[in-house]
């Protein structure tokens, strides 16, 4: 995801919904792909308001969640959002300001009407007449300014946005028939433990692993390939190089460099002593090369040559 974000500032925005819909969406899971096309149609209305001639397209990246901290049933979307944004006649121009009131109400508004569409019958209908009564100011939508905005800080963001249901180091203990876990609720600091059965600790994971074939991660925009705005794009990350494109030279120069990177370590660096190794001589056992050309290289006339 990195590698394709342009070196200039984005937003990380979070859509919500509501708990009376998570039922519909556990039920029918092709309703989840609405959640996608609505949160990038919020975005793309809320751009395109600014100057309808031009017809402003940001760039937008889509991932879903279906997962709370608690790991209850709660799917919502985190959009990684870019605050340059292409017209139709090529410019650019940057948005860095967002309207919050009108950015939810667009949201709860594109959501339900794509869900009406969807989901035809009376209760349902009346539902969606009880959610505007009852949510005037719209879905909640949190998007806060990023003030320092760095290469370091869109990574957090990317990998906040790809993390998985539940940390390896949130599991606290298991003794054979309960698990301990521990999770921080919104809008408190409080680590609070909570100890499942390990059944129903298995039913809490289960039901977030996604379909077969189900994409969780979704581009809008100039960062979808489909896009009439992609061609820009392209023209903009050659003179305004992404964030990971520098980064990646420097990494996969050297198989030393790559191994540096997966594995946090020097792999020419002593674990006992810390000295680094040096490079004497690389010694090939002839049985092996014989092994290799009888059963995987015959034919090869290289390999032939080698033997």
């Amino acid at each position: 995801m990195s590698s394709k974000l342009l070196n200039c500032a984005h937003r990380h925005v979070v859509f919500t919904i509501p708990e009376e819909l998570r039922k519909y969406f556990a039920h029918d899971r092709r309703l989840l792909n609405l959640l996608y096309d609505a949160a990038a149609e919020t975005i793309t209305y809320r751009f395109n308001s600014r100057n309808k001639s031009e017809n402003y397209i940001p760039g937008m990246i889509c991932v879903l969640h279906t997962f709370g901290r608690d790991l209850k049933w709660n799917p919502h979307i985190h959009m990684v959002l870019c605050e340059d944004a292409v017209g139709n006649s090529n410019t650019w121009k940057r948005f860095d300001h967002i309207n919050y009131e009108g950015l939810r109400k667009s949201w709860q508004f594109s959501l339900l009407k794509k869900l009406s569409a969807k989901i035809i019958c009376p209760a349902f209908k009346t539902l969606v007449d009880k959610l505007y009564a009852n949510h005037n100011s719209g879905f909640y939508v949190n998007s806060p300014p990023i003030k320092h905005f760095s290469a370091g800080v869109i990574n957090y963001i990317v990998r906040y946005a790809g993390r998985p249901v539940l940390a390896q180091s949130r599991i606290t203990h298991y003794d054979g028939d309960t698990v301990t876990f521990t999770y921080t609720p919104h809008g408190s600091n409080e680590l609070v433990s909570e100890t499942l059965p390990v059944f129903d600790f298995i039913k809490k994971l289960i039901i977030h692993i996604p379909e077969r074939g189900f994409k969780m991660i979704r581009y809008y925009g100039f960062y979808c390939r489909r896009s009439t705005k992609r061609k820009q794009y392209l023209k903009r990350a050659k003179k305004m190089e992404t964030f990971e494109v520098e980064n990646m030279k420097r990494i996969y120069c050297s198989w030393r460099k790559r191994m540096m990177h997966s594995f946090l370590r020097d792999p020419l660096k002593c674990i006992y002593c810390g000295t680094t190794l040096d490079f004497i001589e690389l010694f090939c056992d002839p049985r092996k090369i014989k092994f290799y050309f009888t059963y995987v290289g015959r034919g090869d006339p290289y390999l032939e040559r080698l033997a």
